[in-house]
């Protein structure tokens, strides 16, 4: 609070302090210092709840309002300053006790608060009747047998001032507005006149009042109608109005507690009227409080029924949602109830079956919907989840109202009971109807796709083969064409002649391997090749199949090393197994480098006869291993390639291994060059000589 406005707070409470002082002390009849009715201490009380009582409060101006109300009464210095003291005292004692105790300045909205601030003043207001009796026996004013009666006067005196005189000011200054509106104001008005009328005809120059007849109970329904409709505010603005009227009319000899001693009229009266005032802001607060539950019961409702339609829009949006979501992803949920055997379906799930939305569905109806081909399989797999609780998963073609077939993936759950028995079972069923429809359509497609290529593929490798075999037979035939040419035009010597007829030969045999070639593939593609099987001895094929390629060997002064054992005996068509030997070898030596080395090997691997024929060439290229042995099939293709073929004799090779019960396998070995391995099931030497 800025400085000034302090000044003129504590100039301002001081100047009212001593008026009402001066007030109170007209009305003194047991000692000019004591009286029964003390307006100061509630309106210190009141200030000092409001503006603060201690450092930089207001108990400056209490103080000097106390000793000037009190010093101009008795003239005595001392005495004055000392029940200004006591008087400041109690207010510091009271407020700190109502603070401290019963909520301070929202002491009158709860009953307890009330109670507690009856008590914190009726405490403090001890403290100020003994500081001033005392300060009254010390300076020799109190006679020494009339000190419990001031001090009993001063006490209930200071008590009624705070009770009367704080609780409206408190109400009026902090209570939360009750009521509003011109109504409201015409009910107050209404109120305040009835009180006054009938405190008037209680305590006022009446019929009753004249009499003194008890009737100080007429007031009440008029103090209740306060206390109920405007609370605590109404309540405390009730019961001054009647005090005011009251202490006026009791002190003219009025009312039911009129005596001869004014004193004890007035110390009468004061508790009257203070228990009035307890009980009226008991009620109050009984009634503010049960107000705000209502105000907050209604607002909780309120709220509560506002969430509750704005989430009931929400979900019915939702559910608009989901509708739509299924129909569009064909998807519907259900749910069966196995006691009930009544079976929920979502709208999508009416739709897929062609049934009209809300009708009755019973497990026997579903099941009726099944195709007759899985209705088996359909019952065995939700029987099975019924008993063992596991979530099941399965595909199943329905009959739909109009018999359309419809694919359905069905998906759910099993609900068990504290006994493990299903009691309820919900999942979802999607119609994948167009989705295998479009997979099928796909998978055709695929496979015309697939069909297509290999047509292209089938025309375009006949075509290679075609120009290869072309390329094949026409250089061995012009060769054969120009020796012929040769001998027939001249007469050539002993030594040209012969090297004519060996190079007709060379190549007769290279046209005859073609032709030979060629029919083998004709022959595995009808199922006509065959072998027949006997036990032969391994090193006789593998050295058979090299003295036909010695020629090739030796133009390439090429190192072939064979190990083989002469026990060696392998279950095989000889001619066939010299074929393969031939093939593969002849492959080795095409692509071993001049001067090159070979190696044949063999070694027993179980019920078979593993060999194993490497060269140091370039290997063969990553890319081309898994097609190594398909037919026409050649890492160089084009007609410039280095070595000729057809490109049928590995394929050719690999058809007869698998007619013996064998494999035949290509790789490349870690330090250069290619390695064919060939198993080929075993047989005795004993078999072979039988």
């Amino acid at each position: 609070m800025p400085p000034g406005r302090r000044v003129a707070l504590l100039i301002l409470l001081t100047a009212v302090y001593f008026i009402a002082g001066r007030f109170g002390l007209s009305l003194a009849y047991v000692h000019q210092s004591a009286t029964a009715v003390w307006p100061p201490t509630g309106i210190a009380i009141a200030a000092g709840l409001l503006a603060g009582a201690g450092r930089g409060g207001v108990w400056p101006a209490v103080l000097l309002g106390a000793f000037l109300v009190n010093l101009s009464i008795s003239g005595a210095v001392l005495a004055s300053l000392l029940i200004a003291g006591g008087n400041t005292a109690e207010m510091l004692i009271a407020v700190w006790l109502v603070r401290r105790l019963a909520g301070g300045t929202a002491a009158f909205r709860e009953t307890s608060g009330v109670l507690l601030f009856t008590a914190s003043v009726m405490a403090a207001a001890a403290v100020a009747a003994t500081v001033g009796v005392a300060a009254l026996l010390l300076d020799g004013r109190v006679p020494l047998s009339a000190p419990a009666m001031v001090w009993m006067t001063w006490w209930a005196g200071d008590v009624a001032g705070a009770l009367l005189v704080a609780s409206p000011i408190l109400t009026w200054a902090t209570a939360p507005r009750v009521r509003s509106g011109s109504a409201a104001i015409l009910e107050a008005i209404l109120l305040i006149a009835t009180i006054f009328a009938a405190s008037y005809w209680v305590f006022g120059p009446t019929f009753p009042g004249a009499r003194a007849y008890p009737l100080m109970f007429v007031v009440l329904p008029f103090q209740l109608w306060g206390a109920l409709r405007f609370g605590s505010r109404g309540a405390a603005t009730a019961v001054l109005v009647t005090a005011a009227i009251a202490t006026a009319g009791t002190l003219e000899g009025y009312g039911p507690f009129a005596r001869v001693n004014r004193n004890e009229s007035l110390l009468l009266l004061q508790a009257y009227l203070c228990v009035k005032m307890v009980v009226m802001l008991s009620l109050a607060a009984e009634g503010e409080g049960r107000q705000a539950v209502e105000r907050a019961m209604r607002q909780l409702n309120e709220e509560l029924a506002r969430r509750v339609e704005a989430r009931t829009e929400e979900l019915q949006r939702l559910h608009i949602r989901l509708v739509e979501a299924q129909a569009v992803a064909h998807i519907g949920s259900w749910e069966w109830d196995v006691g009930a055997d009544t079976v929920w379906w979502s709208d999508e799930m009416y739709r897929v079956y062609g049934l009209q939305v809300g009708s009755p569905v019973t497990y026997d109806r579903y099941i009726s919907l099944v195709h007759p081909d899985d209705r088996a399989r359909v019952q065995e797999i939700v029987g099975r989840s019924a008993q063992t609780g596991e979530p099941f998963t399965f595909e199943h073609r329905a009959l739909t109202a109009a018999g359309d077939v419809r694919v359905l993936h069905s998906r759910g759950r099993v609900v068990t009971d504290a006994q493990g028995r299903a009691i309820r079972m919900l999942g979802v069923g999607h119609d994948v109807t167009d989705l295998k429809r479009a997979e099928e359509e796909r998978l055709e497609l695929v496979r015309e796709q697939a069909a297509r290529r290999e047509a292209e593929e089938a025309s375009r490798m006949k075509d290679h083969f075609l120009a290869t075999l072309s390329h094949e037979l026409r250089t061995p035939m012009n060769a054969i064409l120009g020796w012929a040419q040769m001998l027939k035009d001249h007469a050539p010597d002993e030594t040209l002649r012969q090297r004519a007829v060996d190079a007709i030969h060379r190549n007769v045999k290279v046209q005859a391997q073609l032709v030979s070639d060629i029919l083998d593939v004709a022959r595995i593609r009808s199922g006509t090749l065959s072998v027949d099987a006997r036990p032969v001895a391994a090193g006789a094929i593998v050295a058979a199949a090299l003295d036909i390629l010695r020629p090739m060997i030796e133009a390439k002064q090429q190192e072939v090393t064979v190990h083989v054992r002469e026990d060696a005996v392998v279950l095989a068509d000889a001619r066939r197994l010299q074929q393969v030997f031939w093939n593969v070898l002849s492959n080795a030596t095409k692509f071993a480098p001049q001067g090159g080395h070979i190696v044949v090997h063999a070694a027993a691997s179980g019920n078979a006869i593993e060999f194993a024929v490497e060269d140091d060439g370039p290997g063969i290229e990553e890319s081309f291993l898994p097609h190594v042995f398909d037919q026409f099939r050649q890492a160089d293709s084009s007609n410039t390639r280095e070595h000729g073929g057809l490109g049928l004799g590995l394929a050719i090779s690999r058809n007869l291994v698998e007619l013996h019960g064998g494999t035949i396998t290509a790789a490349n070995r870690p330090r250069g060059g290619a390695v064919f391995t060939i198993r080929i099931p075993a047989a005795t030497l004993e078999k072979s000589t039988a």
